[in-house]
């Protein structure tokens, strides 16, 4: 090599550079070229096209449509729950939220497990590796399963009519349908498990109450009935009653007594019976001032005990009222209970798909190319900035 004259060497690079490059060569230098939209761009478009296009399988999707509502809640609403809440009755936003949660939660897995091998549905043999579980990503945790599910299965409440629009995926049109309707029932069994707790609350305060009430009505019949036995009467006012009664005639006899005494001594007033009349009028007046401090003479007398029964008589009749308004309240907890509250009404049954609606390959496709492209491009202005910034 050392041999060859350098002005041949030169001539002989001249050549080389100057000879036709052949299509191998081209194509080498175009890819060395624009290596980085080769491998930021074209490479993963091309690879998402391929599994697209090539090879990820076929997903049915099966919708449907329910509502759920209440005769008690009532508020202003529009479109179908206009017409509901004409009809009296409206639907119940917080049920709603409580049964989309249902809907993907685990308890939902485990109660469609206990019916379908949910698993098995999700790895049938048409699936692709990427799209079926167990895959790459999910794996055979049951975390992993349960945020796999819910890649399949979709919930979505419009807040404006309250129709919440179940959908649910699958690699065959009737393990879709089968899925949704499962879901619908599980939901429906939720609602009335939900109904059910809430009448029992009801019943059972009722039925509490009620309890109480009849305690206070023993108490109050047994307050009463200590006290007759305590004061030997049945009744302080009737008895208090006799004793005016009898002062009453008492005053009358002593006023006739005391006007013959005065005729006496105005026709004869040495007559005999002048003593005898000033003796009972003396008796009558000592009888009657005994009968007063009877009636209302001090702590012996009636009037102490006819307030304290009085007050025992009306705790009495308060406790029957309130019992009785307590009986009316269980009862009317118990026709409640045998009413239904919160209804979960279907409004769009599951469908039978007939075309795989899933995945949407060209958008996909599009989606991946136009955001590699964007990144590659904020990328590529980024890196300029700097190597700009540290010519400076």
């Amino acid at each position: 090599m050392n041999d060859i004259p350098k002005h041949e060497l030169f001539i002989e690079n001249i050549r080389k550079m100057t000879a036709p490059q052949t299509r191998l060569q081209r194509v080498i230098a175009l890819a060395h070229q624009y290596r980085g939209s080769l491998i930021f761009i074209i490479l993963p478009s091309l690879i998402t096209a391929i599994y697209y296009f090539l090879i990820a399988s076929d997903l049915y999707a099966s919708e449907a449509s329910f509502v759920v509502r209440s005769p008690s809640h009532m508020q202003s609403m529009g479109g179908l729950s206009s017409l509901l809440q004409g009809a009296g009755i409206s639907r119940a936003q917080d049920d709603d939220y409580a049964v989309n949660d249902f809907i993907l939660s685990r308890d939902a897995i485990t109660a469609l497990e206990k019916q379908v091998n949910l698993r098995e549905i999700f790895n049938r043999p048409e699936a692709d590796f990427l799209a079926r579980y167990p895959n790459i990503i999910f794996h055979e945790q049951a975390e992993d399963f349960f945020r796999y599910y819910q890649y399949r299965v979709d919930v979505v409440l419009d807040t404006m009519t309250g129709i919440t629009t179940l959908t649910v995926k699958a690699f065959r049109p009737e393990d879709s349908q089968l899925i949704a309707n499962l879901l619908l029932k599980e939901s429906e069994s939720l609602v009335n498990r939900m109904n059910e707790r809430a009448h029992q609350n009801s019943v059972r305060e009722a039925e509490t109450e009620v309890k109480l009430s009849e305690e206070r009505v023993v108490e109050a019949e047994q307050n009463v009935l200590a006290y007759r036995t305590r004061e030997s009467m049945l009744d302080p006012a009737k008895s208090s009653g006799a004793i005016v009664e009898m002062l009453a005639k008492m005053q009358a006899e002593l006023a006739m007594t005391k006007t013959r005494l005065a005729e006496l001594d105005n026709n004869s007033p040495g007559s005999p019976l002048h003593s005898d009349l000033e003796e009972h009028v003396t008796a009558l007046e000592g009888q009657i001032a005994s009968q007063r401090a009877r009636l209302a003479g001090g702590s012996g007398s009636m009037a102490p005990k006819i307030s304290e029964y009085e007050q025992l008589i009306l705790k009495q009749e308060f406790a029957a009222k309130e019992l009785a308004a307590s009986m009316a309240s269980l009862e009317s907890a118990r026709v409640e209970a045998r009413r239904q509250s919160i209804y979960l009404d279907r409004v769009v049954e599951p469908n039978l798909p007939d075309k795989a609606l899933f995945p949407k390959r060209i958008k996909s496709f599009l989606i991946v190319l136009i955001s590699c492209f964007m990144g590659y491009s904020v990328g590529k202005l980024l890196l300029a900035g700097v190597r700009e910034h540290a010519q400076d």
